[in-house]
């Protein structure tokens, strides 16, 4: 008795095709499939139904499993509602249909366009019925890729999964709210990168704190057990890097090389489609903006990679580029490593900078540290002098001023809103103010304090903008301008 494969297969694709929907459920293609095996007088070896699968994928499980039983000579007919369901892929039609088929003795029957490759000179129709099925597809694949295009420039999240730090809005198809356990970590791991932090040491941080990473987050979302994933250095890079936590959607990073098979390819960042202010942000836009700053410096000290507070700041005054650190030598009595300054694009290409001796980090540090501590003694000095207060304790000067620097770095991490830190800044400078001693007609200025304002880098990068550097003059002198944000 022949020997039949029943194959059976329903996409979303294949939605709206017949009059009914009915007519293309698996339940209904088993059925007339059974009953026509049952008139031809077949006995049926297997029933193999893919569902959710195109008529153009290569992987699906029950075709595959058909097609070895066919090979291994355990098929002598199979049989489809349609040529259609056993693949829309002209390239498969010719390879099976009009190929291996004929050499493994199997026989391909379509109840619906009434195929047969019994018939040799039915051929011609089963080519045309390929293309037809192929353009279909084609023409589908076009169409849904513009639906996917208009929708995300149109803010709209068309992702499966939500971005880490969100999930999707109930109420509103596309768009994307806070997640009240990941959102935190977001913004946690932008204040650790605006303090100081590479990406390397906050994934060491969050892991040492069993804080699960992204796909571990999303397996315990799901109700699964996560695998052993952790924070890399590359992780902490792409969140940090997402502008959609500034609020701007950013998708097609990337796109299908065919329609016809999975392989994708990575998009350059001038065809990513952006929808800015779409969606709700978790970070502001200054502390994005500001880390970004900070990671394109890519200029590290020399202790176990932390960043100079100086990263990024110092330019070269004869070509405009970025100077770096290196070191050269110790210091005799200590041992420490030397370090300096030097123009990276002159040790890269001496004809695009001719270059400039370098220059000591220690008296690049002594400098800025007095212009900072000049420039709070001078902020301190704005405000019309109230009425004078008792004298308080020793020390209240330098706590005052402490809390001054910390309030500019606490508006660097977005942690204080303008209008708070301005209150705050006038506060504390009206409170400064009073504690300067009185002034008599011929009273001598105020000596600049003795100790330093600590400079971390996040007050570094919220007051300075750039500091470029000249070569000495003659008598040695070197002439450096310090460019200020405030």
């Amino acid at each position: 008795m022949t020997r039949a494969a029943l194959y059976c297969r329903l996409s979303r694709e294949d939605e709206g095709l017949e009059a009914s929907a009915e007519s293309e459920s698996i339940q209904n293609q088993r059925s007339m499939l059974l009953a026509w095996a049952e008139r031809l007088g077949y006995a049926v070896q297997g029933i193999y139904c893919d569902e959710d699968y195109s008529g153009a994928d290569r992987d699906r499980p029950a075709f595959n499993r058909m097609l070895a039983a066919a090979r291994a000579g355990q098929i002598d007919v199979i049989l489809a509602k349609s040529q259609s369901r056993f693949t829309r892929d002209m390239e498969l039609v010719e390879k099976y249909l009009h190929g291996l088929f004929p050499l493994w003795g199997v026989r391909f029957l379509a109840l619906v366009d009434h195929v047969d490759t019994g018939d040799a000179a039915g051929k011609k129709s089963r080519q045309i019925y390929g293309l037809m099925n192929e353009w279909y597809l084609e023409d589908l694949s076009a169409n849904v890729r513009a639906v996917l295009t208009h929708k995300r420039r149109q803010g709209c999240s068309i992702a499966g999964s939500p971005l880490y730090g969100y999930q999707k809005d109930p109420a509103r198809k596309g768009h994307l709210l806070p997640d009240a356990a990941a959102a935190p970590v977001v913004e946690r791991i932008f204040r650790l990168a605006l303090s100081g932090l590479g990406c390397a040491a906050i994934a060491r941080r969050l892991n040492a704190e069993g804080i699960p990473a992204p796909a571990a987050a999303k397996a315990l979302a799901a109700g699964k057990v996560p695998g052993p994933g952790l924070w890399s250095k590359a992780t902490v890079h792409r969140l940090l890097t997402n502008r959609t936590y500034a609020g701007d959607l950013v998708q097609g990073r990337v796109e299908r090389i065919s329609w016809r098979g999975k392989q994708t390819r990575r998009l350059p960042e001038s065809r990513w489609i952006v929808a800015p202010a779409s969606q709700p942000a978790l970070v502001s836009r200054a502390v994005f903006d500001r880390v970004q700053a900070m990671l394109s410096a890519r200029a590290r000290s020399g202790k176990q990679g932390a960043p100079h507070p100086l990263a990024g700041l110092v330019v070269c005054g004869l070509c405009g580029h970025l100077m770096e650190q290196t070191r050269s030598g110790t210091i005799p009595k200590s041992g420490a490593p030397t370090r300096y300054f030097r123009c990276r694009t002159a040790r890269q290409s001496p004809t695009a900078c001719p270059g400039q001796p370098y220059l000591p980090l220690s008296e690049l540090e002594a400098l800025i540290a007095g212009r900072v501590a000049a420039l709070f003694e001078a902020a301190a000095r704005l405000p019309p002098a109230p009425a004078k207060a008792p004298p308080p304790a020793m020390g209240a000067d330098r706590r005052l001023r402490l809390a001054l620097a910390g309030l500019y770095q606490d508006k660097a991490a977005g942690l204080l809103a303008e209008e708070e830190f301005a209150a705050l800044r006038t506060e504390l400078l009206a409170r400064l103010r009073q504690l300067e001693p009185p002034r008599g007609p011929e009273a001598p200025e105020a000596p600049e304090s003795s100790t330093p304002l600590p400079l971390s880098r996040e007050l570094a990068a919220a007051l300075i903008e750039k500091i470029l550097v000249y070569p000495p003059d003659e008598t040695g002198n070197r002439r450096l301008e310090l460019f200020w944000r405030v």
